[in-house]
């Protein structure tokens, strides 16, 4: 049943939250009174520690430039799609976001990051993390590159010898346009340096082009050192991923490349050609040559709710320690994908009025937790 009313209780983030802390909200429609209308101007006037609570919008809130530990949460997105959401389908559009000294420990969750007016003589970076201690949870990334030729874009660009970086529970998206021989590149998730303890898990990871040139990666590795530490577990990818030293489970690979390189684990993957090896002591129960049709209910809509696993799908108990492969699956201790990427607060998505008449007014209220 479709939603009837949305109803969102501010008040209840202040539980996940410490005690001196502040909650700020930001809504940039003519007719609401908020904190904030824009997404820069709520981090500068915003202490270390606070929360912002950025509404649903069709107007986009901005960059923004960290500086201070901050946790920013959205409202989600693809609310049209899938049911008890929101009422409103639009989301909390912001733009290019900057992690600098000072916001390590920083948090974003339910936001869509998009910026598409990228020229061909401009590398770019959605979002660009330049300190340790972040999480980038249940948003929605998505980066455009038209006419891109000799120019990378990179839709989560981890600069340096980042480390506790956690990219989990996301929609990632990139697009390389490329119509005249260039050799430009665009990148989901781009590891300058040498990574430390990072994460990335229940994620869909999709990096593609629209024309017969450049080079769409989702994972890639810039440094081929035996001090990489890297999990990625859970997630469905297409497009090249190039990496080292890393452990590899319980994916999906829909379409791409994987360069078994030295030093890779993979472990109870599924792939729909030969990506992933099945012939080393160190790559354990992979699947190669799985027709992506029998696992997920439809994976061609290119929207979250087609990639629950079918019935029978080879991807369901398949996984490490018999869990299921895929972004729904928990290999990674409960952390499977949430539709929409409704944040992690309690909220109110349905409410009915009885008529009036009564001595009382008869509520009926629906609630979600998405813990």
């Amino acid at each position: 049943m479709k939603k009837v009313s949305t109803i969102f209780t501010v008040l209840a983030i202040v539980f996940a939250i410490n005690v001196n802390a502040k909650v700020w909200r930001l809504n940039n429609h003519s007719n609401i009174n908020a904190d904030f209308t824009t997404l820069q101007a709520a981090i500068d006037s915003a202490s270390w520690g606070d929360t912002l609570y950025i509404g649903a919008s069709p107007v986009s809130y901005g960059n923004g430039t960290f500086d201070k530990k901050l946790c920013v949460i959205g409202a989600g997105y693809w609310h049209a799609e899938n049911d008890s959401t929101m009422v409103y389908e639009e989301s909390s559009w912001v733009e290019q976001l900057v992690f600098n000294p000072g916001s390590e420990g920083s948090e974003i969750s339910g936001l869509y990051v998009y910026y598409h007016y990228f020229t061909s003589q401009q590398n770019w970076k959605l979002i660009e993390i330049n300190v340790d201690s972040i999480k980038i949870l249940r948003n929605y990334v998505y980066g455009y590159a038209a006419f891109q030729n000799a120019y990378d874009g990179y839709t989560i660009y981890l600069n340096g010898n980042r480390s506790k970086i956690n990219i989990q529970q996301n929609w990632i998206q990139t697009n390389i346009s490329s119509y005249n021989g260039g050799n430009g590149k665009v990148h989901g998730i781009y590891f300058s340096g040498i990574p430390q303890n990072c994460i990335i898990s229940n994620n869909f990871i999709r990096s593609y082009k629209s024309h017969n040139y450049g080079n769409p990666y989702s994972v890639r590795m810039n440094e081929n050192s035996p001090q990489n530490e890297v999990t990625i577990g859970n997630n469905v990818i297409w497009g090249t991923i190039t990496t080292y030293y890393t452990r590899h489970f319980n994916n999906i690979l829909l379409d791409g490349s994987y360069g078994d390189n030295i030093g890779n684990q993979t472990q109870n993957n599924l792939c729909n050609s030969t990506q992933f090896p099945v012939d080393f002591s160190y790559n354990l129960n992979n699947q190669q040559n799985i027709a992506m049709d029998s696992v997920f209910d439809d994976h061609d809509l290119y929207i979250d709710n087609g990639y629950f696993l079918k019935e029978n799908s080879p991807a369901k108990g398949t996984g490490t320690s018999g869990g299921d492969c895929g972004a729904f699956g928990n290999g990674l201790g409960g952390n499977p994908y949430v539709l929409s990427g409704m944040p992690a607060i309690p909220y109110v998505f349905g409410a009915v009025i009885k008529p009036m008449g009564f001595s009382t007014i008869p509520v009926n209220i629906k609630a979600k937790s998405n813990n």
